[in-house]
């Protein structure tokens, strides 16, 4: 363990290995581990249709209940970060999110799934991503933060890598009810222990300073953390655009989340197979771990707005590419589609995570956050009960899908727009909240 500032550095004064890149790590690895569950509720779907008999729209709904009460107790968990700090509150959430996808094994009802793996799995989860893990990482990193929170984000993809076949797998060989048995023990056994042993709330802790560059570094005049071109806002001040971008997230929200949750249905409806699908869907995610290192390192160097709008071109290529395919033939369409949705998909979340907490700082960083985290929830929970109910309506995803890729569009718009007022002023100037 690192005992001082003083410890382990180079000549130069920089440290040889920095803490934080191991927090980054088991923040990743948490993330994959606890989130991956929630990521194929896709592939439960089909399950759920077939047994009860649910209406599309109805059981999307769950996804949908389960990402309102997210974002709503991403907002509240937001104050207990700032209050107790981003680990206490991820190890109680861990724990709560352990027990709830044990007991979702036992469910007979909707109103039950809208309850557990809903309202309470919502809340659950509201501790476990977005708000405090963002908080931690703005603690640690200043100069490297796109880097570092892409590199964070590459978890949820990558739990759908390795909880999507195995999904389909494990519920044709046991049942979705022993599915999620084993998936609440293995976040029991793994997740939990990762978060008590290894994070830590602030690189002070460990006698560092945010990015490994110590302060004597700034003192003589060396380089040090800096986010690029950024006046952050700090206590109760946050720049006036900050409405307006929570707009852009909320259309984030819709459409990430849409295209997660139909997508393998989108698939089977046109002719392929539940394993070819969900395969594809884990394809799409393993890209997705590229595209969150990708588009954090390259939004560190062009900007936010830049890399946001790189994102967006890509959902506008794959959701177009997707809606082209019409049967298990037309392979190259959906390769596109794979490639492009799954790179988009990974780097929207780090490279919008970046563009906040560049400028959101200070003592109420969990709050802002939070309040944030009910922008994209309500895009979550909007999105995929819209692409249900359209496609029960017309029988299609045509219009629903048509719809996720404008949407893309919109919001990269807005960001480009808001972050270049920024640099006459309206971006990074403050105000009160009021």
């Amino acid at each position: 363990m690192v005992t001082s500032r003083e410890d382990g550095l180079t000549a130069r004064g920089h440290a040889r290995f920095f803490y934080g890149w191991v927090v980054v790590g088991v923040v990743s690895a948490a993330s994959a581990i606890s989130m991956g569950p929630r990521s194929v509720f896709s592939i439960f779907l089909l399950a759920f249709l077939e047994e009860f008999g649910w209406s599309r729209a109805a059981a999307a709904a769950v996804f949908s209940i389960h990402m309102t009460f997210y974002a709503l107790g991403g907002w509240v968990l937001g104050v207990l970060v700032d209050r107790m700090g981003p680990r206490r509150v991820m190890v109680w959430s861990t724990g709560a999110w352990c027990l709830i996808l044990l007991l979702s094994s036992r469910i007979q009802n909707l109103w039950h799934m809208y309850a557990l793996f809903g309202l309470l799995g919502g809340v659950a989860t509201g501790g476990l991503a977005y708000v405090p893990t963002n908080a931690l990482l703005s603690r640690w990193f200043v100069r490297y933060r796109g880097l570092a929170t892409g590199f964070s984000q590459t978890g949820s993809p990558l739990g759908i890598v390795m909880f999507g076949s195995l999904t389909q797998l494990a519920i044709t060989a046991l049942g979705w009810r022993n599915t999620y048995l084993a998936f609440g023990l293995l976040v029991g056994v793994t997740s939990l222990p990762l978060i008590l042993l290894f994070l830590r709330d602030t690189p002070r802790e460990m006698g560092l300073d945010p990015d490994g560059i110590p302060a004597t570094a700034l003192a003589a005049g060396r380089s040090g953390p800096r986010a690029p071109g950024v006046e952050v806002s700090s206590g109760r001040r946050l720049p006036p655009g900050y409405w307006t971008v929570f707009c852009a997230n909320v259309l984030r929200g819709v459409v990430m989340n849409a295209l997660l949750v139909h997508q393998v249905a989108y698939l089977v409806d046109v002719g392929f197979t539940k394993m070819a699908a969900a395969s594809y869907f884990a394809l799409s995610s393993l890209l997705a771990v590229m595209g969150g290192f990708a588009a954090g390192a390259i939004s560190d160097r062009l900007g936010r707005a830049r890399a946001y709008a790189g994102v967006a071109a890509l959902y506008v290529i794959g959701i177009s590419s997707l809606l082209l395919v019409r049967g298990p033939s037309q392979v190259l369409l959906v390769s596109v589609f794979v490639v492009a949705s799954g790179l988009a998909t990974g780097g929207a979340s780090p490279v919008f995570a970046a563009l906040l907490t560049d400028r959101l700082q200070g003592p109420q960083v969990g709050f802002l956050l939070g309040l944030q985290n009910i922008a994209y929830g309500g895009g979550a929970t909007l999105g995929p009960f819209l692409a249900g109910a359209l496609f029960d309506r017309f029988g299609n995803y045509t219009l629903a899908f048509a719809l996720l890729a404008a949407s893309s569009v919109v919001s990269s718009f807005i960001v480009s727009t808001v972050t270049v007022a920024g640099r006459t002023g309206s971006w990074a100037a403050k105000r009160d909240v009021r």
